[in-house]
């Protein structure tokens, strides 16, 4: 040993930095240095009890645990090499005999690794730090439960804000309905009415003129028709009485009504001068059975309108004949009657009517008649029939254009077309004004003319007839 230190570099040899004097001592203070204070009790008794592969880190960067291993090489890789002193060469020497000096400081650094590791690990595991991160999770529940209670103050704000306003909005309404319904008061007892304002009060039956208060409750009959207002008196089962306007450019009638005269058989006629001006009849379909014509000629009935066929009122509508058409044509015929016909139509298109008219026309062949085809279309009551009748919703217009239809095919056939109608059908369904050049078959079954219009025949009720069982429709046709 006393050689080895003997051999000692020279000054001028020396390095004056790699050569600066080392004292272990102070090397090992450094080494088992303590970042803070710790416990003894938590540091293992012998350094080789801490194994590197077994500790970790916090690694503020990524919040993640690093291997210490990967700090030892990184660390180890860039650490300077250190040439010892001479002194310190011979103690290495002597100490650890053939390693070399880099071995040595090697070593020297491993002990340093080692023992800042061990301070590392016992520092995470003191109060301190424990308390810290109890802290931070403690002031973040803190805001959490700020930020709640901020937003429930808004709402609980917002609420407030809005009953307030809705109470303000029902005083505000309270105050004007008060204020109207003093008006409306103040304007009761007053004797004159006011002035015209925003809210005043109308008295209606000034508005009415006089004369329209002076009408009757209930006129002595259906006939009323105010000509210089343009109006006519129509009575229906729903409604009552109504007033519909007076169509200009139809034609009224020139009948007078106490012409019109009905004796104990229930039989009408029309009389002028003494004279009759009428012919009798009756009109007739399946519904009457078998009729013996002869009897019905000798009872005083002169004429008769037979059904040809009937359009169904059901969704498929098809046409088909009426069963005993061809029976009472040749039993009318043979008792001496003059004929007429009629379609019982559902058409609800100008199409649907030409082919109804077709059918009248082919059934009847070279059939000879005296009075004209009849176009008889009537509303059905959809509360009698077992599904909505497939004309409930057919317009005036429509109806009126298929009327025109079937007469003007019967009449290019040579023969003479009629409407039937009601006067309600008359009144607000048919455009009459359509109809100035055929003749018109009025259904009214009242034996007071209550008609303003123009007519060429009458049905004017039910009665008894001979050769017929069970009650027939009446008519009267007029002699122009």
């Amino acid at each position: 040993m006393e050689d080895n230190l003997n051999n000692a570099i020279s000054p001028e040899e020396a390095d004056p930095v790699l050569d600066a004097p080392v004292s272990l001592d102070d090397l090992e203070d450094d080494v088992t240095e303590e970042p803070g204070e710790a416990d003894d009790d938590m540091m293992p008794d012998n350094e080789e009890d801490i194994v590197p592969e077994d500790m970790y880190t916090y690694d503020e960067s990524d919040d993640e645990p690093v291997d210490d291993k990967d700090l030892y090489r990184d660390y180890t890789s860039e650490l300077p090499r250190v040439r010892p002193s001479a002194p310190e060469q011979n103690v290495v020497s002597a100490s650890s005999k053939s390693e070399d000096v880099h071995t040595a400081a090697e070593n020297v650094q491993s002990s340093v690794k080692t023992s800042g590791m061990k301070a590392i690990a016992v520092y995470e595991n003191t109060s301190d730090y424990q308390d810290t991160k109890q802290n931070v999770k403690i002031n973040r529940i803190f805001v959490v439960n700020t930020v709640i209670s901020m937003f429930t103050l808004c709402a609980v704000a917002a609420g407030i804000f809005t009953g307030y306003a809705y109470l303000k909005k029902l005083e505000t309404n309270m105050g004007l309905n008060q204020h109207r319904i003093s008006k409306l008061e103040d304007s009761a007892n007053s004797a004159s009415v006011p002035e015209k304002e925003e809210d005043e009060y109308v008295d209606a039956m000034s508005r009415i003129e006089e004369e329209e208060l002076t009408e009757p409750a209930v006129p002595e009959s259906e006939d009323y028709v105010n000509i210089e207002k343009g109006k006519l008196l129509l009575y229906d089962s729903y409604v009552g009485y109504s007033w519909v306007p007076i169509i200009a450019g139809v034609k009224p009638h020139s009948y007078i009504k106490e012409n019109f005269h009905v004796d104990n058989d229930y039989r009408m006629e029309y009389v002028v001068d003494g004279e009759v001006s009428s012919y009798f009849g009756i009109d007739v379909s399946s519904y009457q059975g078998d009729i013996d014509w002869d009897a019905v000629r000798s009872d005083g009935v002169e004429f008769a309108i037979l059904r040809i066929g009937v359009r169904g009122y059901g969704e498929e509508g098809n046409i088909k004949i009426d069963d005993k058409f061809f029976q009472n044509y040749d039993g009318a015929r043979k008792a001496g009657l003059d004929i007429g016909v009629y379609f019982y139509s559902q058409a609800i298109s100008v199409e649907e009517a030409v082919e109804e008219a077709k059918f009248v026309l082919e059934q009847l062949g070279d059939r000879k008649l005296e009075y004209p085809i009849v176009f008889d279309w009537e509303p059905v009551d959809a509360s009698t029939s077992d599904s909505p009748p497939r004309t409930e919703d057919i317009m005036p217009g429509t109806l009126t254009l298929c009327a025109v239809a079937f007469c003007e095919t019967i009449r290019d056939a040579g023969y003479e077309a009629m409407i039937y109608t009601n006067k309600k059908m008359a009144y607000i369904k048919y455009d009459m004004r359509k109809f100035a050049d055929y003749p018109v078959w009025l259904a009214l079954y009242n034996t007071d003319l209550t008609y303003y219009y123009d007519f060429d025949m009458w049905q004017y009720g039910f009665g008894k007839v001979d050769g017929i069982e069970g009650d027939v429709d009446l008519d009267i046709a007029m002699i122009r």
